[in-house]
């Protein structure tokens, strides 16, 4: 198998996982009033063995399974942001996604080298930021564009407009920082594989 086929059947394998966690149950945890979500483990995995382009086409699955999510399993959070304006909705759920493989590809660059200590490091501190990248940007940019309606906004979660980013960090801290572990954990091992059958499979 050439290195395009193998990158062409590791992509169409992430962009499946993608799908079934997205379109199931599984990759989407609901935590009223939102939901914590597996999806950023694929993205980061192909993004980290296969590239920025992978991931940048893994994060728009990603972000395509969001919007999937209104109309498949609507939640009130959900169902008032797309009445107030489907062009932020839209640009809220894909942005952060696509944000996701770029901080990941950029970090794992960085920091990655030729011993396996600084490689597993460099997954390891992508895959955070990754996750990282998805809950924090996710949460500000609900907060800023649609700051016009933060009274409406603040109202579903409960709260006013003058507490709503504290609660929203507080949403970040509890729901993000969990999710960001798991992802850690799982991405780390994965991508060691990976890469491990990828350099076996390159010509000395």
């Amino acid at each position: 198998m050439n290195n395009r086929t193998r990158q062409f059947v590791v992509t169409s394998l992430l962009v499946a996982i993608c799908l079934l966690l997205g379109l199931t149950p599984v990759g989407y945890i609901p935590i009223p009033p939102i939901e914590i979500t597996l999806l950023c483990i694929p993205v980061i995995i192909g993004t980290v063995t296969e590239g920025l382009g992978v991931g940048l086409v893994l994060g728009f699955f990603f972000g395509l399974t969001s919007f999937l999510q209104i109309f498949i399993k609507p939640t009130a959070l959900s169902q008032l942001l797309f009445a107030l304006s489907p062009i932020k909705t839209i640009l809220l759920v894909f942005a952060p996604r696509i944000l996701v493989p770029m901080t990941t590809w950029l970090l794992y660059r960085a920091i990655n080298g030729r011993t396996n200590t600084r490689q597993r490091l460099a997954s390891g501190v992508a895959a955070l930021a990754g996750s990282l990248t998805n809950t924090v940007f996710f949460l500000g940019a609900l907060y800023l564009l649609f700051l016009p309606e933060i009274g409406q906004i603040a109202e579903s979660f409960g709260t006013t407009p003058q507490l709503l980013a504290g609660v929203l960090g507080v949403i970040g801290a509890m729901n993000g920082l969990p999710e960001a572990a798991v992802t850690v954990l799982l991405c780390v091992p994965v991508t060691w594989a990976l890469q491990k059958q990828k350099n076996k499979k390159k010509p000395a």
